[in-house]
């Protein structure tokens, strides 16, 4: 940037600095303290004052102090006669700093005062070792009558040690202190900007929020011009606290002692929880103490009302920590939340942060046993709130933090259910877990139901069986929704389900609509109920889900809402929307993220396609990898009846009918009759008609499938010892099935079961 934006603000200092470099040419030297906060100009003021007295005809000599060498005797003396030296005029042996005389400066100096006038400046003049301190200060007093100007810089001292002190509060010593710019100042900086000056309205326009933005520090708002610049060519209205700002933050920083670095990165990390109080607390220093730290973060901008002035702020501070730093300030700060008894949400978010920042991988042998307990306290009162991510992030940090101890109940089942809202396909790993959790515990148990609910979810129908008939009854709401979706998703697992009522499926569509998540059991369940259910119901549910997008909702509920809203407009019709919402399901979630459900939007996508002739629309769908026990369930009904359509559809009779009879083996192994969305027959006559046969029924369709095997097998002319050993089963489990088949189709012999439409042992795979 240009001298003339570096020291806009700064006009008055330099008037008087200008002055007193004219006394020092009509020899009467004096001693300037310019002081300025990191980031406020003091360098571009000293530079600037150096050019001038250069031009005019002063001999300059220039020495900065440094904190690696603030130990270091006579080291800003040094450099200073140094600087003497190589001006050709050395004052001789005498001027030697190690001969510990502080009138050794003062002589060399008088010496070449005394034929053109001297402009000497010390820069961060707060590092500057006790030795030359003392020299300065002798200088200090006998200046008044040379030619000499001396000119300290540095930052402002609360508590200057000695004997700096007294040369800052020397009577003959000018106070030079350089402030923040004013909003008009900010306004004039925009202007006058030589890369990309504004215009004077718009300048105008921009400078209070710039203003609010920065506090008036040119560093900062150096870099947020650059990022300013950087957004072009269509640039923001507002400040961005972009990559140089945040620079520009550090910059700061670095330029300040080292509590005072401190601070601010507590006032980071603490962020809205932060009182004067507890910010004490977490320095380890009375409150009297941080008050000058607070007042030196904000003579630089940073601070505004006590905190942070902005986040862009406090992420730039956070970003300057090593992982190290982030860790052991964010362990702290859940140390100090959780002994002033703040929430547990609060406390928990530190403690996640803290183990994120570490390299090691896992919790220290110093965390404290009350940070187990928090987390998962937390994550209790996150899953209500809708806050499913945040609830699983602490429960994961549990688990890190977790030394082997028992966990809180119900930990795992929560965390399983939190995951699966905001990452359903990660439940997976959970599965054993929870195959083991539930083993213990009664189906009453709220917990119980959550972890079979998940279970359900990824086609653990067997495991989720045991359990309800091991555990004991339990009758609690929950553990009849879960016993209810099993018995009607997968009626293979159980016998004993009761179809829910049309009722009970509006309260499910409510749920979903709503925006209110339901058990992960109930959509696969209610995919089925849909298509069963009552076309008049599905028609006025299909119009009050026509605009439903609950975006404010986890990634699972809104697929879940898609794929029921997909069901629903399949179901009367409206082809065109329900493959949009089968789309869109599809697209919010993984085929592992569905489990056994992806069945829902899969099925209505390839009817919706079908019926609209989209056949590459459906064949594309068709690739999408299901789970295998997605066949032994309803959903798994409607994906055949789907794909058997498609494939009618496309000519590929032969196969679309393995499919429809598929259908058929699963209903009668169920004891149930095909009906409404679950009728088979139609295309399968169908489907007959295309092959050249007379579709006359299907004689078989009361078989179970176990026994449609068997027929298979013995109408093929195997014995029943053959028979026995292929199905791996006893002789005289294949004799009670000969018996019922016999019976159920008016039949006395295996002769007779050749002759009839349906039992032929032309597929291998269907004899398996």
């Amino acid at each position: 940037m240009g001298a003339a934006v570096g020291l806009i603000g700064h006009e008055d200092r330099l008037r008087l600095l200008d002055g007193l470099l004219t006394d020092a040419r009509q020899g009467r030297g004096s001693v300037a303290a310019l002081t300025g906060s990191p980031g406020t100009g003091k360098s571009a003021v000293l530079r600037a004052l150096t050019a001038a007295a250069a031009d005019a005809g002063a001999t300059v000599l220039s020495a900065c102090a440094t904190e690696a060498e603030s130990d270091l005797p006579h080291g800003v003396v040094g450099q200073l006669l140094s600087a003497v030296a190589g001006t050709g005029r050395a004052p001789g042996p005498t001027a030697d700093p190690a001969a510990g005389r502080p009138e050794v400066l003062y002589e060399a100096l008088r010496a070449l005062g005394d034929r053109r006038p001297l402009f000497v400046t010390v820069d961060d003049v707060h590092h500057t070792d006790e030795a030359s301190a003392r020299c300065l200060l002798y200088l200090c007093g006998r200046l008044a009558a040379t030619g000499v100007l001396l000119v300290l810089a540095g930052r402002p001292q609360p508590a200057p040690s000695l004997p700096l002190a007294e040369v800052l509060r020397h009577p003959r010593c000018v106070p030079v202190p350089l402030r923040t710019l004013s909003e008009d100042e900010v306004a004039a900086f925009l202007r006058a900007d030589p890369a990309d000056a504004m215009d004077a309205a718009t300048a105008r326009r921009l400078a209070p929020d710039w203003h609010r933005f920065t506090g008036g520090n040119p560093r900062l708002l150096h870099g947020l011009l650059a990022d300013h610049r950087d957004c072009g060519p269509v640039r923001p209205a507002r400040p961005i606290a972009g990559t140089a700002f945040r620079r520009a933050v550090a910059g700061c920083l670095r330029g300040t002692e080292a509590p005072v670095t401190q601070t601010a990165q507590a006032l980071a990390v603490l962020a809205d929880q932060v009182t004067l109080t507890l910010l004490a607390r977490f320095l380890g220093v009375p409150e009297r103490a941080v008050v000058p730290r607070l007042a030196a973060l904000e003579a630089t901008g940073l601070l505004d009302a006590g905190k942070l002035r902005h986040q862009g702020v406090g992420a730039a501070v956070l970003e300057s920590l090593t992982a190290e730093e982030s860790a052991r300030l964010h362990a702290r700060a859940a140390d100090v939340l959780y002994d002033r008894g703040a929430e547990p949400s609060v406390v928990a978010a530190h403690l996640v942060a803290a183990e994120a920042a570490r390299t090691d991988g896992g919790g220290t042998d110093d965390t404290p046993a009350w940070a187990v307990p928090v987390l998962a306290e937390a994550a209790r009162h996150a899953m209500p709130a809708g806050q499913a991510r945040r609830a699983a992030e602490f429960l994961r940090t549990a688990y890190k933090l977790h030394d082997g101890g028992p966990r809180p109940d119900g930990m795992l089942t929560t965390l399983a259910r939190a995951e699966w809202e905001s990452d359903p396909a990660s439940v997976i790993r959970h599965l054993t877990a929870l195959e083991g959790d539930i083993a213990g515990r009664r189906p009453d148990d709220g917990q119980w139901a959550e972890g079979a609910a998940l279970l359900l979810w990824h086609g653990q129908y067997d495991t989720v069986a045991r359990s309800a008939a091991g555990a004991g009854a339990g009758d609690g709401p929950r553990a009849r929704e879960v016993r209810t979706a099993l018995g009607h998703l997968c009626p293979g697992a159980v016998r004993d389900g009761t179809a829910p009522e049309p009722d009970a499926v509006e309260r499910v569509l409510e749920s979903v609509v709503h925006a209110l998540a339901p058990p992960p059991s109930v959509p696969a369940l209610l995919a089925a109920l849909l298509y069963a259910g009552e076309t008049e119901r599905a028609a006025r549910w299909r119009e009050l889900t026509a605009g439903s997008a609950p975006a404010g909702t986890t990634v699972a509920r809104q697929a879940v809402a898609a794929a029921a809203a997909a069901v629903l407009h399949v179901r009367t019709g409206s082809y065109d929307t329900g493959a949009a919402h089968a789309e869109r399901a599809l697209a919010l979630m993984s085929p592992a993220a569905w489990g056994v459900a992806v069945g829902m939007p899969l099925a209505a996508g390839v009817r919706a396609a079908t019926a609209r002739q989209a056949h590459g629309e459906a064949a594309r769908l068709l690739r999408v990898p299901v789970p295998d026990t997605m066949f032994r369930t309803r959903v798994g009904l409607h994906y055949l009846l789907a794909r058997g359509g498609h494939l009618l559809a496309a000519g590929r009779a032969r196969t679309a009918l393995a499919d429809f009879h598929a259908c058929r083996d699963l209903l009668a192994d169920w004891g149930e009759p095909p009906r409404d969305g679950l009728d088979w027959r139609t295309p399968a006559d169908e489907a007959l008609r295309r092959l050249g046969r007379t579709p006359d029924g299907d004689p078989a369709a009361v078989l179970t499938q176990a026994e449609r095997r068997v027929a298979m097998l013995a109408a093929a002319g195997c014995t029943n010892r053959a028979i026995a050993a292929r199905l791996y089963v006893t002789p005289s489990t294949v004799e009670q099935h000969l018996t019922h088949i016999y019976r159920k189709l008016s039949v006395r012999s295996r002769g007779d079961l050749v002759r009839l439409a349906g039992v032929r042992p032309a597929e291998p795979a269907d004899i398996a």
